[in-house]
């Protein structure tokens, strides 16, 4: 109790480390799940312009409305109107029905849509691209089937001749692919991985004037983040996330990433003394984590420089090992061969070590 005691009155007298050890996590925690909590995006605004004005167009109209990823939000006279809210985010995309789209479907000489929509939006552009295709592919199912039904007078008949291949897409590890699934699992342990490393910091202010005093603020930093990484992993077990492998093998593997972290930030703080140079160079090395870290980015598509530079973080062998016993119950000896890689980054520590030895023996 005693320890306790000092260790709070501690943390008053240093409010940047309350805030990093107590606040921070949770509220971070919870703005990223806030954000990404809807999954998917839904009811994106688009606009349509209809230059038909035909109960073919009127379809389309009302094909866009069912989907659940779009709706038109506001009809314009020409994509020149439509223009200035696309540029400004208003709208997302821009559907164009041409003159005569309905008497080139009755003609079967080939009716066209256009779609524009935001390419800078990488996440909105590839939902809405998708959505489109389905609208596309039910307003061609559609009008085959009413074309065949007319001829054959059998409705079983006319489908099966519209569609004569369906398609069974099974997505795995993530079934209702879902975003926040995807991002929550990487943006955490970043989150971690980075708080971690500003407490480290924090805590060289004062240096140390033994190997025990740099050890035990070493371990306790570690420790505290190790107990918000189990938080975080109860929260994406409890988010229904699965995990096929060793919870007990996640935990290990975020011990060994607060510890390489760690020993980082030991290391240049040793090396350079000073601690506005530290903050510069661990928020470079950090920073890139998000597309270095194996996951939006995988590393068998990286070239040679992208490859090393995630090699040396210890965030992107950690997403190995998280991805490999959520997603695929991976055996323990591949778990073993990952935490082996993480374990270089201990040196750090030792090597970090030495040199504050090296500096108080001058």
């Amino acid at each position: 109790m005693k320890k306790i005691r000092q260790f709070w009155k501690f943390l008053t007298r240093r409010f940047v480390l309350f805030l990093v050890y107590f606040v921070l996590p949770i509220v971070l925690g919870w703005f990223m799940y806030a954000i990404f909590s809807a999954s998917l995006p839904r009811d994106l605004p688009i606009g349509l312009v209809d230059l038909d004005r035909t109960t073919a167009s009127a379809d389309v109209h009302f094909t866009i409305n069912a989907s659940p990823t779009m709706y038109v939000k506001q009809e314009y006279g020409s994509i020149l109107e439509a223009k200035s809210d696309l540029a400004t985010a208003k709208i997302y995309a821009l559907v164009v029905i041409p003159h005569d789209f309905q008497k080139d479907i009755m003609l079967g000489s080939g009716a066209k849509l256009a779609l524009y929509y935001n390419a800078q939006f990488v996440l909105v552009g590839k939902s809405l691209n998708s959505a489109f295709a389905q609208i596309v592919g039910t307003l061609n199912a559609k009008q085959s089937v009413a074309q065949n039904l007319i001829k054959d007078q059998d409705l079983q008949l006319a489908l099966s001749k519209a569609m004569p291949i369906f398609s069974q897409i099974i997505p795995l590890y993530n079934a209702s692919s879902n975003y926040a699934q995807f991002l929550l699992t990487l943006l955490l342990p970043c989150m971690l991985q980075i708080l971690s490393a500003v407490a480290m910091i924090q805590l060289l202010r004062g240096t140390p004037h033994s190997f025990k005093s740099l050890f035990v603020r070493y371990i306790g930093n570690t420790m505290i983040f190790v107990w918000w990484g189990i938080c975080m992993l109860l929260l994406l077990k409890n988010l229904g996330y699965e995990v096929r492998g060793s919870f007990g093998l996640l935990v290990i593997g975020l011990g060994v990433l607060l510890l390489g972290i760690n020993g980082v930030v030991v290391f240049l703080q040793s090396l350079l003394g000073d601690i506005k140079k530290t903050i510069g160079v661990v928020a470079v090395y950090t920073a890139p984590s998000l597309a270095f870290a194996g996951v939006t980015y995988p590393q068998n598509s990286m070239n040679f420089f992208a490859l090393l530079w995630s090699k040396c973080l210890p965030i992107s062998s950690f997403m190995e090992l998280y991805i490999q016993q959520a997603n695929y119950g991976g055996s323990l000896g591949g778990a073993l061969q990952i935490l082996g890689e993480m374990s270089y980054f201990l040196i750090f520590f030792v090597l970090g070590s030495l040199i504050y030895y090296k500096k108080r023996a001058a």
